[in-house]
């Protein structure tokens, strides 16, 4: 059976996210092809406006480079529009007379600004703001003219009026309503925003509604149905949003607001699915990336055949990006006939606070000036906790610290739900230092960004107090209380060079050590700080050893064969054996029998990258040529647990490659690489890795992939425990971030040339 065929109609935030989950899950499964209308691959349209005040470049806010859709074979065309679906011919068509098939089908075409239906709506200068094009728009005409009318005194709009003002221009925000923000915030914490964004330069017109749009060919200003004018070069449309939600309707599908899916976000046609902002659930649409990040992982679980509960709903929440400006609402803050609620107020410090309660539960939250305490407030909102507990969470006083009083299991960020335990884990782990780096690492603040204060106060207790060992935490072993973390932390601290260095200055319990420590203390000395030893055989009781001659890619001459056969004969060696790794071993044989074979020989019995299995089905030369240089680049590095490698370009994949720890298999698409198999009685296929056009491509992957893993793996750690522990989709981010992936391939490279040396040395 082939694979299913499944498009993407949107190239959005929502669905692009659906598709990671997808191919996390079954990534082999589909074809995926994906439609956007916009010219780039997918970006984080919520961080726009940090683009505009100047906080992010346009790179900054990209999530999938190209390289992405191209890793995981997925087919995307940028510029182009779907504009009919055939539901009955299951296919999908385009505005560039393009036909795709598909067995299933996403909808996640967003929403669109509402441009107000009055006169002059159409001239140049009158922008929505929505796209990468609109933010370009805006800072050309900012280059060029002065004055600005944003139209629209919600958050989208104010976060626009502050980007204008940051390009050197003059603002004025017209709101139709009597106070800005006004679904979001009381009239108390509205009038607080708008002082301080008045002394940040914004103008403010209120209750006013646009009659016209003035000028002849371009914009000149707006008319108010008061009959006052303001003047105005630049004219942003910021009120409100529609979802796009056309093409659904002309192809059958059920609509009211947006399209009408159940918790599973199916439509009301066979194998057609809606997400994101044009998605409708129990009569909610939502325009935040949390809820709309939950439907995409409900709606991915489900199209794989996996076990999910369906999607429930979300609390809604809102931020301001714009520096200076804490605030935060969530949930009901509007009083009524059953509702409670309680104030605190600080004037001078410009700090509101307002918790609404029903039946003396959470319900609501309004934070502006101290928003601290925002995510235990959200969580007992979505847990609907009683008044009694949330009153000391309420009246904290802001300068506490609220990561330090928050569980390890409580959520740092909840639009990718990380937790503070997964950030400090991450930050001990990879010695992460900045926002930057958890974002890179985690994902968290990697989408609204809201939670980047949190995390940079995160960073900073960590760096001022060490953290009790989370629960199972294990001593290194009965010689040290000390785990393997905390003595790879005192190595580098110390600058430990020995293993007795290491016993004596860090109190073990034994003068030497025992089989468990010793080896793994020799072991992060070597990865802290590369030098040498050779690798020596493995002895046997009777003082002979065993070898096995390096032969590298499997492949051996005629004259390697002679000398082998005569030290067979010459020792009176009984026998030779073949090896599962294409290899030769010769037992019980003296150092002598290595001087008379003249060839390296292959560490048998170290953690080491072991002799990489080829295909010898095909005469496909550079099977043979990668394995060789594989070899050549990894054979005096020492790994966490011994490593294997198998690669295959035929279709029988007769050295199975998929239960290895790293596969390499030829297929259609180019190279598909996998990794964490594992052979033997409990045999496991690996995860599908990526899929490189060229084998030079997938040789690059796996040293990057063998570097990380002796960066970042415990000792006798095994690639697939690793994988499981670190999370595929973290190791795939890092290798497919070309700036990663390059420092990673350096230091190898460096710490190749230093062993090579090293061993040079030892045997002059």
């Amino acid at each position: 059976m082939g694979k299913r065929r499944l498009i993407l109609i949107g190239n959005g935030m929502a669905g692009v996210r659906t598709i990671e989950e997808i191919v996390k899950h079954a990534g082999d499964a589909y074809q995926i092809a994906v439609i956007g209308r916009e010219p780039h691959p997918n970006y984080n349209r919520m961080l726009l406006s940090s683009v505009l005040q100047g906080d992010a470049s346009l790179k900054d806010i990209t999530l999938n480079s190209r390289t992405w859709y191209e890793e995981h074979g997925i087919a995307l065309y940028t510029g182009e529009t779907a504009v009919k679906i055939d539901t009955d011919r299951r296919t999908v068509s385009t505005d560039k007379n393009r036909e795709i098939a598909y067995d299933k089908l996403i909808i996640a075409t967003g929403s669109s600004p509402f441009i107000l239906p009055v006169p002059g709506a159409d001239k140049e200068g009158v922008y929505g703001f929505r796209t990468i094009e609109d933010c370009r728009a805006f800072i050309d005409a900012a280059g060029r003219y002065r004055k600005a009318a944003v139209i629209g005194g919600g958050i989208l709009g104010l976060e626009a009026a502050k980007g204008l003002v940051n390009l050197g221009m003059e603002v004025s925000v017209i709101h139709h309503s009597s106070y800005i923000m006004q679904n979001q915030l009381d009239r108390t914490a509205s009038a607080m925003l708008q002082h301080d964004l008045e002394r940040q330069g914004i103008h403010f017109l209120l209750e006013k509604d646009t009659e016209a749009v003035l000028g002849t060919s371009r914009a000149t200003g707006l008319r108010f149905k008061d009959g006052t004018e303001v003047e105005a070069d630049l004219i942003v449309m910021a009120a409100g949003v529609r979802p796009n939600i056309g093409l659904a309707k002309a192809s059958g599908l059920a609509a009211n607001r947006a399209i009408i899916v159940n918790g599973y976000m199916q439509t009301n046609v066979p194998d057609v699915y809606a997400v994101g902002e044009c998605a409708e659930h129990n009569g909610v649409v939502y325009g935040l990336i949390k809820p709309l990040y939950e439907q995409g992982q409900v709606l991915a679980r489900h199209i794989c055949g996996l076990e999910c509960e369906p999607y429930r709903g979300a609390v809604q929440s809102a931020t301001l990006k714009i520096a200076g400006i804490d605030l935060f609402s969530a949930g009901k803050i509007k009083d009524d006939d059953t509702t409670t609620a309680i104030r605190l107020i600080d004037e001078s410090a410009g700090i509101y606070k307002k918790a609404v309660f029903q039946a003396d539960q959470m319900a609501g939250v309004i934070l502006y000036g101290d928003t601290k305490n925002k995510q235990k407030l959200l969580e007992s909102i979505v847990k609907q906790r009683d008044i009694t507990v949330v009153k000391k969470t309420f009246f904290q006083s802001g300068g506490e610290s609220t990561v330090s009083s928050m569980l390890l299991d409580e959520t740092i960020c909840q639009c990718h739900a990380v937790s503070k335990g997964a950030i400090i884990e991450a930050v001990k782990l990879h010695d992460l230092k900045t926002a930057e780096d958890v974002k890179r690492c985690t994902k968290a603040s990697g989408s609204c960004g809201g939670c980047r204060p949190l995390i940079e106060e995160l960073l900073i207790h960590a760096a001022e107090h060490e953290y009790e060992k989370p629960a199972g935490a294990q001593a290194m072993c009965s010689c040290t209380s000390l785990t393997e973390d905390e003595v790879v932390e005192q190595i580098q601290m110390r600058q430990l060079s020995s293993v007795q260095d290491v016993i004596s200055q860090l109190g073990w319990k034994t003068g030497s050590g025992c089989s468990v420590c010793a080896p793994a203390i020799h072991y992060y000395l070597r990865m802290i700080r590369p030098g040498v030893t050779a690798a020596e055989p493995l002895l046997h009781e009777d003082g002979g050893c065993t070898i096995v001659p390096q032969t590298y890619g499997g492949l051996i001459k005629a004259d390697e064969l002679r000398r082998i056969a005569d030290a067979i004969e010459k020792y009176g060696i009984p026998h030779a054996v073949l090896t599962p790794g294409q290899r030769l071993k010769i037992p019980g044989v003296g150092q002598s029998v290595k001087e008379n074979l003249q060839m390296p020989i292959c560490a048998v019995h170290k953690h080491t990258v072991g002799p990489i299995k080829t295909c010898a089905c095909t005469n496909l030369d550079c099977v043979q040529a990668i394995a060789v240089e594989l070899e050549k680049e990894t054979e005096t590095l020492i790994m966490p647990a011994r490593t294997s490698i198998a690669i295959s370009a035929c279709t029988d994949d007769c050295v199975y490659c998929t239960v290895h720890d790293i596969g390499v298999l030829k297929a259609g698409r180019g190279w598909e690489l996998y990794a964490g198999g594992r052979g033997g009685q409990n045999a496991r296929a690996g995860e599908l890795f990526s899929v490189a056009e060229t084998l030079k491509k997938a040789g690059e992957y796996i040293k990057g992939f063998l570097q990380y893993y002796r960066e970042t793996a415990n000792y006798l750690e095994g690639v697939g425990q690793w994988i499981n522990r670190a999370g595929i989709i973290h190791i795939r981010e890092v290798l497919f971030d070309n700036d990663l992936r390059g420092q990673l391939l350096e230091r190898l490279e460096k710490e190749q040339r230093l062993l090579v040396k090293e061993t040079i040395k030892g045997l002059m």
